[in-house]
């Protein structure tokens, strides 16, 4: 049980994206001051969440990303409309802010486009912003201002395109800003077995992870305000065939959430190490049934872990930033991205000390998930989630052996070989500076909470 005060830490990580472990340990001394003033200076304040919706929808004949075959062919419809979605969290110290995308992936510099254009709001100014693509093939494209591969991957670059996607996400979180709602708020844990599956080429037969995290917020009276979900899959039902804009099965499980919850519940997906990860879709007559029922069928589990979710006024965050510059190297085919280093970032996020949330800017392969989730219950966090393509998208963040064996990723892999490790030990570090207390002390450490899978239903007579 936590004191009424809310409270973030807000820390500023050491410049080196590998700093040493025990190193990074050694901040906690140096910020206990700061988090006994910041817990003494949250006291009494009320815990607060806002929900927000922004249209990202480009104009008919803007291209799609994500599928080279389509050649950058303007899209001819809309089959449904693409979305940002927000989720504000204000416990009286930092706030925070999720906001959820349908778009192959935002770049950094995108990103800090959606921080200026909100810069004048005295609560977002203040507000630490995490927006994070669900990487849907079939969003809006013309973004990526890069000579020749930019033009493959996501059609010829259109500043127009850009601002309607930076606006519509600056709407969201102005949107989420303006309706701040007295709040509780709680975590909770499930695992969806058979809805995604490994793709990858190497290591062969690798285990995926099915787990489902929540982040659930009710108003003081028990109404629904905001279900955010995370899990890992691409959002690739949709083919490049489809010339539709859609969010693909991502759109269909937010619909399918908002109508099992009800109220006024705002639905926000954040995707997880999707990289080597394919969705499994139960079934389906076409494309978007198959949408639907891996929609249906992830919605029915969000539902099942915002049931067992209990709820608490108070709620503790702490925060952390590591930023860094990429230089881009060849990818294992030879393809060398023409851009000079790119300024981007990596977050650590940790509710109530034993609740984790690392954002990382790319693909990450559910190998290095698995590793994080492991290093992270060592040092005694309940769980660990990973928040995928999260304020930038660098690509595939993969392990040296698949760069080597020159998997299908590793071409499409811009930071170098050793790439995924870097990635991997900051993700470390930043849980390291975070670990509860007890850290390395297994009879210490908190089980998990992770519900137990649903009964598979009964086969028919």
């Amino acid at each position: 049980m936590h004191p009424k005060g809310k409270v973030q830490r807000l820390r500023t990580a050491a410049p080196a994206a590998i700093a040493d472990l025990r190193g990074r340990l050694t901040l906690k001394t140096a910020w206990l001051a700061l988090f006994m003033s910041g817990l003494a200076a949250a006291a009494g304040a009320e815990l607060r969440v806002g929900t927000g919706l922004g249209d990202i929808t480009p104009p008919i004949g803007t291209p799609s990303a994500g599928y080279g075959n389509r050649r950058g062919a303007g899209m001819t419809g809309v089959h449904d409309r693409l979305l940002a979605t927000a989720m504000l969290i204000d416990n009286g110290e930092r706030p925070i802010a999720l906001v959820g995308v349908d778009h192959l992936g935002f770049t950094y510099e995108m990103v800090q486009q959606v921080r200026q254009a909100v810069a004048d709001d005295p609560l977002l100014s203040r507000t630490e912003i995490y927006v994070g693509s669900s990487h849907t093939h079939a969003g809006g494209g013309a973004f990526l201002n890069v000579p020749g591969i930019g033009e493959t991957l996501a059609g010829k670059y259109d500043p127009a395109a850009v601002k309607v996607y930076v606006d519509g996400t600056a709407e969201a979180l102005r949107k989420a800003a303006g309706e701040l709602k007295p709040a509780r708020v709680g975590l909770g844990y499930g695992r969806l077995e058979g809805l995604n599956g490994y793709r990858g080429d190497w290591p062969p037969n690798v285990p995926t992870l099915p787990d489902v995290a929540v982040i659930k917020a009710v108003g003081t009276d028990g109404s629904p305000l905001a279900a955010f979900f995370n899990f890992a899959a691409h959002p690739t039902v949709l083919s490049g065939a489809n010339m539709l804009f859609s969010a693909d099965f991502v759109g269909y499980a937010r619909e399918h959430v908002g109508r099992l919850i009800g109220g006024d519940v705002q639905p926000v997906f954040f995707n997880g190490a999707q990289g080597d990860v394919s969705p499994r879709s139960p079934g389906g007559e076409d494309a978007f049934a198959r949408c639907d029922s891996m929609g249906r069928a992830l919605a029915v589990e969000v539902k099942r872990v915002w049931d067992a979710t209990p709820v608490a006024e108070a709620l503790k965050i702490e925060t952390l930033k590591e930023t860094y510059t990429l230089e881009p190297k060849p990818t294992s085919a030879g393809l060398l991205l023409p851009l000079p280093p790119q300024p981007t970032e990596m977050n650590a996020l940790v509710f109530n000390d034993r609740h984790a949330f690392v954002s990382v800017p790319g693909e990450l392969s559910c190998i290095y998930d698995a590793d994080i989730k492991r290093f992270g219950g060592w040092l005694g966090f309940e769980h660990v989630s990973i928040l995928g393509l999260t304020n930038d998208a660098h690509g595939y963040l993969i392990t040296p052996e698949s760069w080597r064996h020159m998997t299908y990723e590793s071409t499409v892999s811009f930071g170098g070989e050793l790439y995924g490790e870097m990635i991997k030990n900051t993700a470390f570090a930043l849980l390291h500076a975070l670990e509860p207390e007890g850290a390395y002390q297994a009879d210490r450490a908190k089980p998990s909470s992770i519900l137990t899978p649903a009964p598979a239903p009964a086969a028919a007579p």
